[in-house]
């Protein structure tokens, strides 16, 4: 039988892998190279997945986590080491930084180079610089496809690995989307893990500094949201793993509304034992008491905006005293916007998951067509649960035709 897998990033390179070893496979890739995009995540780092135990992982996916019951148990987390493995790859774990793995070299390339010396090995036929423009149907099944260059290559399956519509300069620009929609119906798209845009203008000021295990929340439908993490201050709003994972929870409604949040920056502390600390010395003047536990240079702007920051503990009046722990512990901002959905890390829409089978990952409407990795409508937070989803659904398509 003969397989054709359109996009070669995790989720197409691990489909063309599974599928290769009871068929024929041709892999077609829009760019030059394996990838691309993969390159970049983690920073370029590459963050591979997590050490959570997989039943954690639903709790991080975002939208649509029970279509993605059969994917996980199929290939886990734990699956996806042990492949790695098998293939000579060196990981590592970073308990800390929230169970995060990594290459142990800190080099995504890596990763790329492992899959891609085992579909050579695997005699996976790969065409570069190849772009799918439409798919040939006949009596509602798939069988073959019509590239840039009006040439038709003809299969008896076809997986689409296209991914979304985020970092489009790695070939994800969502143009498979409009050939996707003759057949299927295609959800809205919206940036997940995105750094937000602040309407207060003080917050510019901030530009540059970051802090540590802070709690944003904020309320929907009377639905309180919220996400503990590290986070920065941008020229234009703010940012950080922090920030980006809540992004993907409050999307949908930011795009009618302004939505106000609420940053504890100080959620292990309460506010009797922020009044001690203010208070630890009165000679001192408040700045140096609390810089035991913020960064100066953001106690500096916030008691700017007091008109409190010259002021010694001995001078300061209760209601004073008030007002510095109610803005350290529920520092009030308005997002107005995100950075856009080219800026974001993951595109939240995609493919009805209503119009694929879970089970097999192919398409309700088109026989022999299937799908894997973030052109279907799922995503995730941060922490290589989305890495994990390319590799799981790749998988589950791969061995299902």
């Amino acid at each position: 039988m003969n397989v054709l897998v359109i996009g070669g990033g995790p989720s197409g390179m691990m489909a063309s892998l599974c599928a290769s070893k009871n068929h024929k496979v041709t892999l077609i890739e829009r760019n030059n190279e394996l990838g691309k995009k993969l390159k970049l995540t983690g920073g370029g780092r590459c963050n591979i997945t997590n050490n959570r135990d997989i039943e954690d992982f639903f709790d991080k996916v975002v939208s649509n986590r029970k279509f993605l019951y059969s994917s996980f148990y199929s290939f886990t987390n734990l699956d996806l080491l042990s492949y790695f493995d098998k293939n000579n790859l060196e990981y590592k774990i970073e308990v800390e930084n929230d169970n995060k793995i990594y290459t142990k070299s800190d080099k995504s390339e890596e990763v790329i180079e492992a899959l891609k010396k085992d579909l050579i090995k695997n005699n996976v036929n790969i065409f570069y610089n190849t772009k799918v423009v439409d798919f040939i149907i006949e009596d509602n099944t798939i069988i073959g496809v019509i590239t840039e260059s009006n040439e038709k290559i003809f299969a008896d399956k076809v997986i689409v690995a296209t991914g979304g519509k985020s970092y489009p300069n790695t070939g994800s620009d969502g143009s498979m989307y409009k050939i996707l929609e003759k057949y299927h119906t295609i959800t809205k798209f919206y940036p997940a893990l995105i750094p937000l845009v602040i309407k207060e203008n003080f917050v510019k000021s901030m530009q540059g500094i970051s802090l540590k295990n802070v709690e944003i929340s904020t309320k929907i439908k009377k639905k309180k949201i919220s996400k503990i993490g590290d986070m920065i201050f941008t020229h234009f709003g703010i940012s950080g793993p922090c920030v980006l994972k809540f992004s993907s929870y409050i999307n949908k409604f930011l795009e009618e509304n302004e939505i106000t949040i609420n940053i504890d920056v100080l959620p292990n502390i309460n506010s009797d034992e922020i009044s001690n600390i203010i208070r630890q010395d009165i000679n001192k003047n408040i700045l140096t008491n609390l810089k035991t536990v913020l960064p100066q240079n953001f106690l500096r702007v916030i008691l700017d905006d007091l008109e409190l920051n010259n002021k010694k503990v001995n001078e300061l009046s209760k209601l004073d005293e008030e007002k510095i722990i109610k803005k350290l512990k529920n520092l009030e901002l308005t997002v107005i916007d995100t950075k856009g959905i080219k800026a974001s890390q993951v595109t939240c829409g995609g493919v009805n998951v209503k119009e694929i089978n879970s089970s097999t990952l192919e398409s309700k409407i088109i026989n022999n067509l299937y799908f894997c990795g973030e052109v279907i409508d799922v995503d995730a937070e941060t922490g290589g649960y989305n890495l994990q989803i390319a590799f799981s659904t790749g998988f589950l398509a791969g061995n299902n035709i």
